[in-house]
């Protein structure tokens, strides 16, 4: 069956995209651009909308990279996207997450009890609101800054738990094929 990805031509590089793509390999910290920004590239103002969500909610703010590579791992699990839970096991290897952690994250949504418990209940926290984002609550709140989260950091963790829907959405429905490249890093990892 063809699929959306199988199906789209690459994009023409205009000097606009070519400029996007640099940026997207540079935040990603990357080697290539991953497929799902090729595919997205067709739609140009589609992906002007979808890149910058990227750069500050992943990229940037005041929460560490690799945790939130892990919340991504975890909601894209769950949400049964194969390209971003691939994609991610490679960026939040690269980041130091042990193959055991990786493993939880894509099996059970959630790290082992044995590590760290403050990344822990941001990831459980965020796999809660990408199964019912309605479900926040004060508890929720109170148990996140006992464990040492700012308001910021929490409104961060929401915002990468609404991220990874949002990309795990995009990538599904265009069926965006892996890249080599993610498969080949996943294989040499193993």
């Amino acid at each position: 069956m063809k699929t959306i990805s199988t199906v789209i031509n690459d994009p023409v590089t205009t000097p606009e995209l070519q400029n996007t793509f640099e940026t997207i390999k540079q935040e990603l910290g990357a080697p290539f651009v991953p497929n799902f920004f090729q595919v997205w590239g067709n739609a140009s103002k589609a992906l002007q909308g979808i890149v910058p969500a990227m750069k500050h909610i992943l990229g940037s703010g005041e929460l560490d990279r690799k945790l939130k590579e892990m919340i991504m791992i975890a909601v894209s699990s769950f949400k049964q996207c194969n390209y971003c839970e691939t994609a991610h096991q490679v960026f939040c290897s690269s980041m130091g997450a042990i193959p055991e952690q990786i493993e939880a994250l894509v099996n059970n949504h959630s790290l082992r009890e044995s590590d760290n418990p403050k990344d822990k209940a941001a990831i459980d926290f965020a796999v809660k609101l990408a199964k019912d984002p309605n479900s926040s609550n004060d508890e929720d709140f109170s148990s996140l800054k006992a464990v040492g989260y700012t308001e910021s950091q929490i409104l961060e963790i929401i915002a990468m738990s609404g991220m990874a829907v949002f990309y795990s959405h995009l990538a599904s429905a265009t069926k965006i094929n892996i890249d080599k490249g993610f498969t080949e890093a996943l294989a040499n990892n193993v």
